[in-house]
């Protein structure tokens, strides 16, 4: 009967197959088999609409002679205010209410009292200040007991007529406790405030802190002292030959020593032979527990029309061995930090759950206020003074799991090229490769999943608990050398950390980032190796165009090239010409030429 033949037909044919099975069928059918599972057990659905990309930024409907249009932030038309500040809003404000835009007193103040919901009141969950000690050693550091020191600091330095003060520290909390103190708190002279821990609020600092980077060479730092001309010096103790630089720096009156736990046992107080009556000297964890029973942690109200001093930073270029010296305002630097806070989807924001780890100086300008944005919005930040260029980023996150990292274009040129060279396995390239697939063409970030888990002892082991990142801001520094990051190691970098990266272009005179990358933008387009990626859009609290140059000239044809120049509340002095060509591309994305 024809069914007897039907299935004696199918008989013989299951028969031969399985009599030819071997190693190579079950490896066919095993990637028949991912393929079909992962596409069935993964969303189709893009992480934004790709014309959200096609179309990134707001342009102006006209130019100028000689200037391409003027690109903004679609959160920012053209005709309407650059974003200026954080929108603070005193306690008990109505939600509806325009908040000012605030300092950095502010930021400190919103960091003690906790991150708001979405009424606009403070939920009372509070962020954390960490800090690593060596390999297994985290240090949680109490809110209310920063706010005593920024106070105690303070005070010390009034007492000593301190006006601009050297920050010559890694990334701790007395770096951090050293510019909120120096930029922000005052002290009262009257005896009995202090006795009943009270810092009055009848008079401001009148300070300028200067951040210096660390590691520099003597030369070098002597040279920036003399340039910035400090008369308060805050440095890691043991680093620095104190001797040679009052030597040739002589207008230092006071410098105060940070001493690691396990050195504190020596005599730092004494002031080297050969500088007597010229520079004092004192210790910070002394200065804080001599007074810690007088001061409170209370911090004083503002004082309206209060003038505060502006925060420098040194800009290192590739030719300039001295630096750049840029002077922001307060209102630089909370614009600055604003346009970081809302240049991220809103479901995508820093909240209270998430530990931000910067693994660059806090001396730069981009990390510090990413930091600010951080501590504002309610995060956690983790402290780590064991970092430079060098560092490997496995070893600068194996004591904690963060959920946000800052790290600069080398650390991460290291990372993904290690990671590459330990992808030797077969089932390393094909998981990189449906990865990679679900980033580029499905426009969504790879879901975990048991197929991805076999890729996981590739990976660069990124914190304590692998998977827990969620953000990584890597920013090229505008006329230093940063090593090129081009789309395909963006692209890499995302398969391999399994976090959202947002590639920033910074500059000297910008606080904060000229332009980033969206969050949502996975595309390897113009993928060529050695090639800048695109920047992305500006912020909110800056505008850009580029402007013509002797070997660019800007017309109504093709892609406006020229000389990048920024614009508005996050720049010193509201415009700064970047002294590097780019072009906006026609999706209104900013790149190099």
């Amino acid at each position: 009967m024809a069914g007897d033949n039907i299935v004696q037909q199918i008989d013989t044919y299951l028969t031969e197959l399985l009599g030819g099975w071997n190693i190579y069928t079950t490896a066919i059918v095993v990637v028949i088999l991912t393929f079909l599972l992962y596409s069935l057990f993964t969303p189709h659905d893009p992480d934004t609409h790709p014309v959200l990309l096609a179309r990134q930024s707001s342009v102006s409907p006209v130019r100028l002679p000689g200037e391409s249009a003027v690109y903004r932030s679609p959160e920012i038309t053209y005709g309407h205010s650059l974003r200026a500040g954080l929108g603070v809003k005193e306690p008990g404000a109505p939600k509806w209410a325009a908040g000012k835009d605030g300092d950095l007193r502010d930021v400190w103040r919103q960091t003690v009292r906790g991150a708001i919901g979405d009424s606009g009141e403070p939920t009372g969950k509070t962020g954390s200040i960490l800090t690593v000690l060596g390999k297994e050693r985290i240090l949680e550091h109490r809110l209310d007991e920063v706010s005593r020191q920024i106070n105690i600091i303070g005070q010390y330095i009034r007492q000593h007529n301190g006006q601009r003060i050297a920050i010559y520290l890694p990334n701790s909390i007395e770096f951090l406790t050293t510019v909120f103190g120096k930029s922000t708190f005052h002290s009262s002279n009257d005896p009995l405030a202090n006795q009943v821990g009270v810092v009055s609020a009848t008079t401001f600092y009148g300070i300028t802190p200067i951040l210096i980077p660390c590691n520099l060479p003597v030369e070098t730092l002597i040279h920036t002292l003399q340039k910035t001309k400090p008369d308060f010096l805050i440095a890691a103790a043991g680093g620095l030959p104190l001797t040679d630089i009052v030597r040739f720096y002589g207008g230092l009156k006071q410098v105060v020593w940070v001493v690691e736990e396990g050195s504190r046992h020596m005599d730092w107080n004494e002031v080297p032979e050969g500088i007597g009556g010229q520079a004092g000297v004192g210790v910070w964890h002394e200065i804080v527990e001599e007074k810690k029973s007088t001061v409170g942690t209370a911090l004083p109200d503002n004082t309206e029309n209060e003038s505060l001093k502006d925060l420098v930073v040194i800009w290192h270029g590739d030719k300039d061995d001295v630096g750049e010296v840029v002077e922001f305002t307060q209102e630089n630097l909370v614009a600055g930090i604003a346009g970081i806070i809302s240049s991220l989807p809103v479901n995508q924001r820093y909240n209270s759950s998430d530990l931000l780890l910067p693994v660059e100086p806090l001396s730069m300008v981009y990390p510090l206020a990413l930091t600010f944005a951080a501590l504002y919005s309610g995060a956690s930040v983790v402290l780590n003074s064991a970092i430079s260029q060098k560092t490997d980023l496995a070893l600068a996150t194996r004591s904690v799991s963060p959920t946000i990292v800052v790290a600069s274009p080398e650390i991460i040129t290291k990372s993904i090229n290690k990671t590459r060279s330990e992808m030797t396995m077969g089932w390393h390239k094909l998981v990189y490769w449906f990865e990679t697939r679900a980033l580029t063409i499905g426009g969504r970030m790879p879901v975990a999943s048991i197929f991805s888990s076999l890729f996981d002892y590739a990976r660069p082991a990124i914190g304590e608990q692998p998977g827990k990142l969620r953000l990584l801001y890597v920013a090229e520094r505008a006329n230093t050398g940063c090593p090129p990051l081009d789309p395909v190691d963006l692209s890499d970098l995302r398969a391999f950390t399994g976090a959202r990266v947002v590639y920033a272009l910074t500059a000297a005179r910008v606080a904060g980032a000229v332009c980033q990358t969206s969050i949502y933008d996975y595309r390897k387009d113009d993928a060529r190796k050695g090639k800048h990626s695109h920047f992305g859009i500006p912020l909110s609290s800056v505008e850009v165009k580029v402007v013509d140059t002797p070997s660019h000239k800007i017309t109504d044809e093709g892609d406006p090239t020229g000389e990048i120049v920024a614009t508005g509340p996050a720049v010193a002095g509201r415009q700064a010409a970047l002294g590097v060509i780019g072009t906006f591309r026609d999706d209104g994305t900013l790149a190099y030429v």
